[in-house]
């Protein structure tokens, strides 16, 4: 039954959506191209135990917390040995906990209606005492009230996100705060930050101290993002602002939702509308964007310091962003990471050896890959990766960084990278075509005298609009060929000339 539902998500993509094809394909090329750089290790799990990831925890002495869906927490003794951890229960009775912490020598998870604090006050390994800590969101019953995190700033505060109640008909009284980020201060009080959420599944910080989350592509939401959550915003799902009348409200509003509007032209008509700083281009990027985690290991997990790790569910894969803050606004760009995961990705962590464990599930929903749910480990060999390491942005053109220098018989032509803009549409239907296209004008390439980066002046910039690379031919000086020749870069601010 599992490879038969593959099977069927499989041909779905390929037939129900544009260059599904050419993207599945990059996918096998992908990861086999990654293995030298990159070892994938399946955790072994006993058949009795379903364990259907929603929450991951490391701990300080080598263990892994670990919440499932149903509302258990179980302890993996270690990471090291994917084919010999063992699992023993910790915690039962949670409602559909989508998130796990370890802070101040406590487990937190956000359960449907409350944030809860879990501890072992005994210290037979058996969790006995739930606290709640904060608690006050609407909760109706419906299918689709999530509720995402936590995740603890460098001040203590827990940062949770609530999915909107998608498709609840008429709006009940008691469904406060749908679709809004909330900030919960360590004695329980708590504030709403944001507004113009969906299904913000992923939510995590950067090294400079700022929350992040991921969205779904649906209603309002033209593809996935990557969002900056900043206090008053509005993120541009508009069942969200009917909590704006509330006097708790960050966010005042007394305007009505545009219709026939680009997303940048309706940034520009609603002050609060905050454009993500990533928008993943739809299939190049993945279907359904899940967790987010920066690169803190200090070089464990290869040249990508301080930039994030993001989950992709229906792919089964990983994704990779490094992003800029230009006039205070984050803005950057998405890369392929690494495909062939064997199921969705929900929850991401890394454990003391500087290794990712990827928990998985695709219950409710179908994703690439032969399991249902299950946990793996992604381990950096050593082998030094051909990438694109970063992009950074320039008044003229984008710098196009690399992970090792380029073959000195790379002859590096115009017509050698390619950029495309375009945005998408705002409105309350189910996702947009990428719309306003542009194939920009390369006016000039500068190659760095240590090979290491390229300077490509174009024509044609345009703010608030995703700009697509694409480089053909590029070799390293160990004549590998690039591991991913696209990259997305989402332009919300063009940096000033530097004279």
């Amino acid at each position: 039954m599992i490879r038969f539902i593959v099977l069927i998500t499989a041909v779905y993509l390929v037939n129900f959506w544009p260059d599904s094809g050419k993207a599945l394909n990059a996918a096998a090329s992908g990861v086999s191209n990654a293995k030298a750089a990159y070892t994938l290790s399946t955790f072994e799990i006993p058949e009795q135990l379903k364990l259907e990831v929603s929450g991951l925890a490391p701990l300080p002495d080598g263990r892994l917390a670990i919440a499932i869906r149903k509302g258990e927490i179980w302890i993996a003794d270690q990471t090291s040995h994917p084919e010999s951890t063992l699992y023993t229960p910790f915690a039962k009775g949670l409602h559909e906990p989508l998130g796990l912490a370890f802070h101040k020598d406590a487990l937190y998870t956000v359960q449907r209606t409350e944030l809860t604090r879990i501890r072992d006050l005994d210290h037979d390994g058996i969790a006995d005492e739930y606290w709640t800590i904060a608690k006050g969101w609407g909760v109706t019953g419906n299918y689709h009230e999530y509720a995402y995190g936590p995740q603890f700033d460098l001040e203590g505060h827990a940062w949770i996100t609530l999915n909107i109640g998608i498709g609840r008909g008429s709006v009940p009284d008691d469904n406060a705060w749908r679709g809004w980020s909330i900030k919960i201060s360590p004695d329980g009080s708590w504030s709403p930050v944001s507004a113009g959420f969906r299904s913000p599944s992923g939510i995590g910080m950067n090294t400079a101290g700022d929350i992040f989350a991921t969205d779904q592509q649906g209603n309002w939401f033209p593809t996935c993002p990557l969002i900056h959550i900043k206090p008053g915003s509005f993120h541009g799902h508009a069942d969200a602002l009917e909590h704006t009348r509330r006097p708790e409200s960050s966010l005042q509003w007394n305007k009505d939702i545009p219709s026939g509007m680009s997303v940048v032209e309706a940034a520009k008509h609603l002050q609060a509308y905050q454009l993500p700083a990533i928008w993943f281009p739809y299939r190049k990027m993945g279907m359904s964007a899940t967790d987010v985690l920066w690169n803190t290991t200090k070089g464990k997990f290869g040249p990508f310091d301080d930039q994030a790790i993001v989950g992709e569910f229906t792919m089964s894969m990983l994704l990779r962003v490094y992003l800029e803050e230009i006039d205070g606004i984050y803005q950057g760009a998405c890369f392929r990471f690494f495909e062939g995961l064997q199921c969705g990705v929900l929850r991401l962590a890394w454990d003391n050896e500087g290794d990712l464990i990827v928990g998985e599930s695709n219950r409710g929903w179908n994703s690439l890959g032969n399991r249902s749910y299950g946990m793996e480990k992604l381990t950096w060999t050593g082998e030094m990766p051909f990438e694109m390491q970063r992009i950074n942005a320039l008044h003229d053109g984008f710098r196009i960084s690399f992970t090792q220098p380029l073959s000195k018989s790379t002859s590096i032509k115009p017509n050698h990278v390619k950029i495309q803009s375009y945005t998408y549409q705002y409105h309350a239907s189910y996702g947009s075509d990428e719309i306003l296209k542009s194939n920009l004008e390369i006016t000039d390439i500068v190659l760095a005298h240590d090979r290491k980066s390229l300077d490509v002046r174009v024509k044609g910039l345009r703010e608030g609009f995703v700009h697509e690379i694409e480089l053909e031919g590029f070799k390293s000086n160990e004549e590998k060929k690039l591991i991913h020749t696209i990259a997305a870069y989402t332009l919300n601010k063009i940096p000033k000339q530097i004279d």
